[in-house]
């Protein structure tokens, strides 16, 4: 309760930080103004940005969505993240390869919650690619077909073992470039650990 006040409060100057950083990076676009004003305008809308996601996720983290599950077309959920992650893989140069079926029968679940879990994936292979690589997305009937198996893979560096042990401990993270809140995987865990 009390992070969900705390976000609340973030969020509302956060979004107007972020509207106006905007607004008047297109002015100075259109008026031709000083490079390094322009890159100042950009990098106060980023950081603005990366405090919205982060308060964003700490939301998730303590209070996850309660809507019902329902039936839900795994493909559709997985399309959805990719168009999310769009900006991510043309920044990176990633290439998407996808195996999925479309006529695998549907999971029951929360589409929203399971669109969340795969923008966390997607993104942070996209962070282990940025210098480009192939994002692999594979959906396949479980041998005995009473489940639906998701696999994904990328070309990226890789996760040292003696991190490996701690990628689901909330606020753990390797990104030290300020793009990582190490809350993504933990929200993962918790989502798929409440889908059974």
């Amino acid at each position: 309760q009390i992070v969900a006040g705390v976000v609340h409060e973030l969020n509302n100057p956060l979004t107007s930080i972020v509207a106006y950083s905007d607004y008047l990076e297109k002015r100075a676009v259109e008026r031709e103004r000083d490079a390094e004003d322009l890159e100042r305008l950009r990098r106060i809308g980023e950081a603005a940005q990366r405090i919205l996601k982060f308060s964003r996720d700490l939301v998730a983290y303590a209070r996850p969505a309660s809507e019902p599950p329902s039936a839900v077309a795994l493909h559709e959920v997985i399309d959805k993240a990719l168009i999310f992650c769009e900006h991510e893989f043309a920044e990176s140069g990633i290439r998407i390869e996808r195996r999925i079926s479309e006529d695998l029968p549907a999971v029951r679940g929360i589409g929203g919650q399971l669109t969340q879990v795969f923008v966390n994936l997607f993104t942070n292979a996209s962070h282990a690619m940025r210098g480009g690589g192939c994002l692999l997305i594979e959906a396949v009937l479980s041998e005995l077909g009473d489940s639906v198996v998701v696999e994904v893979a990328d070309d990226g560096v890789g996760i040292s073992p003696e991190d490996l042990e701690h990628i689901f401990e909330p606020f753990f993270t390797t990104k030290l470039d300020g793009r990582g809140t190490g809350l993504g995987l933990s929200i993962v865990r918790d989502i798929i650990d409440a889908h059974g």
